[in-house]
């Protein structure tokens, strides 16, 4: 299942994901699922970190063109946005995650036509 959209919400512990094809509402992946995608997708966070010590990643969001990132920061979060070649590579190291979201989705999709 391709994905058109995806966001991790590392302090919610939630994803939500909108699949290429699905007419209606994306799909919401919590507890198991969703931990899965969020541990995946730690080569991300580890990319954002190289560049930037110390940041504390609240959300990322990846389309086709581009990779939004949130951090935590005071007074407010900070949105930092990537577009290629940085967006590709961030892309490239939630590969895992974003199969593990396609998965849940393709699952949670199943369920619903039941």
């Amino acid at each position: 299942m391709r994905l058109l959209s995806y966001k991790l919400r590392f302090r919610d512990r939630h994803v939500r994901a909108v699949p290429a094809g699905v007419t209606g509402p994306g799909v919401d992946l919590r507890g198991a699922d969703a931990d899965a995608a969020l541990a995946a997708a730690r080569p991300i966070v580890a990319w954002l970190e190289e560049r930037e010590p110390g940041i504390e990643v609240r959300s990322i969001s990846v389309n086709a063109k581009r990779v939004l990132v949130s951090l935590e920061s005071t007074p407010r979060p900070r949105v930092l946005r990537f577009d290629p070649p940085s967006a590709n590579e961030l892309r490239d190291a939630g590969a895992a995650a974003e199969r593990i979201i396609a998965d849940a989705c393709e699952r949670t999709l199943a369920r619903r036509a039941c």
